[in-house]
């Protein structure tokens, strides 16, 4: 079998089919994450042997709040590849990607685990797993907490780059996992407690503790502080027009907030938000009300110091330093 069919087979395609045929589509829409975006020509056989027509996106699809709206109006159905939903849109079928993997492998890293009661926590992708691994750590002497979903959360221990809501526990520590370690390096500094990374595909094993917490929010103040000496130039108020990702009454708040303090700020509404998009205003400062992932990520990509909301009050402020946080959709 070539790797392309082992690879798509983890999609439930019969499914797809058969809401496409309850809704009588005929125009599909096809967005792919980058990861799977080389696969295009077979996923869109797929649908093309059954008689549907099918249009391929290029947006980005870095997660669930990346819908290719503009797309959406142009088909009868936009199938949205890879993620679960975190809102409903009328117009979009989410197929989810699972990852299947091995639980014992954790065994070779059971004793680096100093900590008895342990939080679960991985990405969508592996977290389907988590009641069969939460067992087996069990049967291994942990006490292990599998937080519930809620709000855009959809399954036990799915965090977002946007939400960490399943690690609010009594856990001393946590065990992340998935295949990339933005979401255990943000589960790091949303919960100031231990992160083990473990990356069921190459048994990959690392730990984020306190120097690495400390280490980005001495950073974060640095970039604060360098805001500030620019502030004067301008402010320019990030918004998204991304499902999930607009926050535009935060935006006018934080507007109103800044000029009672007597600086200017401008909102600015954007669809894809990067360096190259920014470089054309003149603002000194930018604060990014979208995915935090574009303030936390790369900053270095960013010729101007951009910061989240609440590094924002700090600047204005509304917000003492010692507490500093990291944005999160709530």
């Amino acid at each position: 079998m070539q790797n392309s069919e082992k690879l798509l087979e983890k999609i439930n395609f019969q499914e797809i089919f058969d809401e496409l045929e309850r809704r009588k589509a005929k125009v599909i829409g096809i967005q792919l994450p980058d990861g799977l975006k080389f696969f295009t020509k077979e996923i869109a056989e797929r649908f093309e042997k059954l008689g549907f027509e099918t249009i391929i996106s290029a947006s980005a699809a870095y997660g669930a709040c990346d819908v290719d709206l503009m797309l959406a109006e142009e088909v009868d159905v936009l199938v949205h590849f890879a993620h679960l939903p975190i809102r409903s849109l009328k117009k979009v079928i989410f197929a989810p990607y699972y990852y299947d993997f091995s639980i014992e492998l954790i065994s070779n890293h059971l004793e680096r685990i100093e900590e008895r009661e342990i939080s679960l926590a991985g990405t969508a992708h592996y977290a389907w797993k988590f009641s069969e691994l939460k067992k087996f750590l069990e049967d291994k002497g942990l006490k292990v907490y599998l937080g519930k979903p809620r709000g855009r959360v959809r399954v036990p221990g799915q965090v977002l780059g946007c939400n960490y809501s399943v690690v609010r526990s009594k856990a001393r520590a946590i065990l992340f996992v998935g295949d990339g370690d933005f979401h255990a390096r943000g589960a790091a500094i949303y919960t100031r407690k231990k992160v083990y990374f473990w990356n069921p595909l190459s048994n990959e094993f690392r730990t984020f503790g306190k120097e690495f917490v400390d280490d980005f929010i001495r950073k974060r103040f640095l970039r604060i502080s360098k805001a500030m000496e620019v502030a004067e130039k301008g402010v320019g108020i990030i918004v998204s027009s991304k499902p999930g990702q607009k926050r535009l009454a935060i935006a006018r708040k934080l507007r109103n907030q800044a000029e009672k303090n007597g600086i200017k700020a401008t909102i600015i509404y954007f669809n894809d938000i990067n360096p190259e998009a920014l470089e054309n205003f003149p603002f000194g400062v930018y604060v990014n009300t979208a995915c935090p992932r574009i303030t936390y990520d790369d900053p270095e990509r960013f010729g101007k110091p951009i910061l989240s909301p609440q590094e924002f009050e700090i600047l204005i402020g509304i917000r003492d330093w010692k507490d500093y946080e990291i944005d999160e959709f709530r």
